[in-house]
C-alpha cells in the first residue's frame, strides 16, 4: 500500500466508510488506554506532544498480515513527509510508527485479536528514550 511499509502478505483493510476511532497520545497521555473495536473499524492517532513519539506494537509477537496501515489522504503529504505515514519493522521485528505532533496521516486496521503497544518519546535521531518507561495501551479487535 502506498505510504505504508513493513507489510508482508495480505492484511486486513477496513471497509470503505468504516468507523474510525482515535487514540490521543502524548508524552504522558494515552486516551483511551484500552480500546475495543471491530475488524471493520480503523484507528487513527493524534499526538498532543510537542515532539515526535514512537508507537510500537509489542504483542502479538507474529504481526505479519495482522496490522494494516493506509495513508488517509495522500494529497495531504508534503514532500518528505512519507516517513510519518509509514509503519516500519524494528530490529526486533515489531511494527513501529513515528507520530509527529498533531494527527498522523495514516489509519490502521487490525485482524481480530489482542494487540499491545507502547508509546515513547524519541530523541533527535528518532530513537526511543529508553530511560523513560513509556506508556502501554491495548487494542482488542472482535
Amino acid at each position: 500500500m502506498a505510504g505504508c511499509a513493513g507489510q508482508s502478505g495480505p492484511a486486513p483493510v477496513a471497509a470503505k466508510g468504516a468507523a474510525q476511532k482515535t487514540i490521543v497520545i502524548g508524552a504522558t497521555r494515552l486516551d483511551p488506554g484500552n480500546l475495543t473495536i471491530t475488524a471493520s473499524d480503523a484507528i487513527g492517532f493524534i499526538s498532543t506532544a510537542g515532539d515526535p513519539l514512537q508507537v510500537q506494537f509489542i504483542q502479538p509477537t507474529d504481526q505479519a498480515g495482522k496490522i494494516t496501515c493506509r495513508v488517509t489522504d495522500p494529497k495531504q503529504l508534503e514532500r518528505g513527509e512519507a516517513p510519518w505515514a509509514e509503519l516500519h519493522t524494528s530490529s526486533e521485528g515489531r511494527l513501529t510508527a513515528y507520530v509527529p505532533p498533531g494527527p498522523l496521516p495514516s489509519t490502521y486496521s487490525f485482524a481480530p485479536g489482542s494487540y499491545s503497544y507502547t508509546v515513547k518519546e524519541v530523541d533527535e535521531q528518532m530513537r526511543p528514550i529508553e530511560a523513560k518507561l513509556g506508556q502501554l495501551g491495548t487494542i482488542t479487535v472482535k
